[in-house]
């Protein structure tokens, strides 16, 4: 009989499973318990590094399910799984997580999901994240006053270059940028988590010079209020955006390019800008493709039947967890 075997950060090794960031991983070991099996819990091996996509010998070989955590690793036997960009919704995905999970690859049309579901789901989401200013990190508690229209730049550090996502720097893109925003100010936040001291004193060095760079701390919510668009590599500050029905600019891959502009060599911003800018509608319902269709809710009466579903098409049917 299969376990279902996480490989995990040292971190989490030996945590409570009712930590933040554990959601997803309680719920499998609940449902593998009930059904008969066994779950485990491992240290992730130090050779699958955010690039790696296959590793070599056969330690994937052993009848096991394995879950990697927050990796993009693409073998047999092999899912990986991380929180998607909005708490409480998760990707487990042969393929990668959050900007290289699987529906990437998936159509979108608007019509595919009917608006009245979408403006309800959406609804609850602008609730949810918008209207309290939440998001996946930890925020600027007082409202910032900001310059209306401005171009609003996330850096994301080195992740989405490790990952393979991309070939653009942080610094590239906002000099890209700055070709191609015209007179309109410019707001940086580094991001809370990665942000490395050369491209931090590089930001202070262009905004010394170029008066419409404002480097900024403020609450994501308060800058995609203010701004125009959103400008990123792949991060999930897009996707919070559409809650404010911001439209997305970005320079790497993503698994939410559907909804967003795409810039694949330097000078192509203004142009990029200018479609971002007509867009209209759409919206509620890719919110809800995205997140009700093709991401896992934690607390949602589907959940485990979603996450059987994927275990099945993985070869792990319920029925190999059954007790003999």
């Amino acid at each position: 009989m299969p376990k279902v075997i996480f490989h995990l950060k040292q971190r989490q090794i030996g945590k409570s499973p009712s930590s933040r960031g554990f959601d997803l991983y309680r719920v499998i070991e609940r449902m593998i318990a009930d059904a008969g099996g066994q779950a485990e819990r491992r240290v992730r091996d130090a050779d699958i590094r955010i690039g790696t996509r296959q590793v070599a010998g056969a330690r994937f070989e052993d009848g096991n399910l394995h879950v990697i955590d927050d990796r993009h690793v693409q073998m047999p036997n092999v899912l990986n799984a991380a929180p998607a960009y909005l708490p409480g919704f998760w990707h487990l995905d042969p393929k990668g997580v959050r900007s290289l999970s699987s529906i990437g690859s998936l159509p979108f049309r608007t019509d595919m999901v009917p608006f009245q579901y979408a403006k309800r789901f959406y609804g609850r989401l602008q609730r949810n994240f918008k209207d309290q200013r939440r998001s996946r990190h930890r925020q600027e508690q007082e409202r910032t006053s900001l310059p209306a229209g401005a171009v609003a730049v996330f850096f994301q550090g080195s992740y989405p270059r490790a990952a393979g996502a991309t070939r653009f720097s942080d610094i590239r893109i906002l000099q890209d940028v700055l070709n191609g925003a015209g007179d309109r100010a410019v707001l940086v936040k580094p991001h809370p988590l990665t942000a490395d001291v050369e491209s931090f004193s590089a930001l202070l060095q262009i905004a010394g010079q170029d008066p419409r760079v404002i480097p900024t701390q403020a609450n994501v919510h308060d800058i995609l209020a203010a701004s125009c668009v959103s400008v990123s590599v792949n991060s999930g500050v897009a996707i919070e955006g559409f809650l404010h029905r911001t439209p997305a600019i970005l320079y790497g891959a993503s698994d939410l390019h559907h909804m967003a502009e795409t810039v694949t060599r330097t000078g192509q911003f203004a142009a990029a800008l200018e479609r971002a800018l007509a867009r209209t509608g759409g919206y509620a319902q890719f919110m809800t493709w995205y997140f009700r269709n093709n991401c896992l809710e934690i607390g949602a009466p589907d959940l485990e039947p979603k996450i059987w579903e994927i275990f099945a098409q993985a070869g792990f049917p319920r029925r190999r967890f059954a007790s003999a």
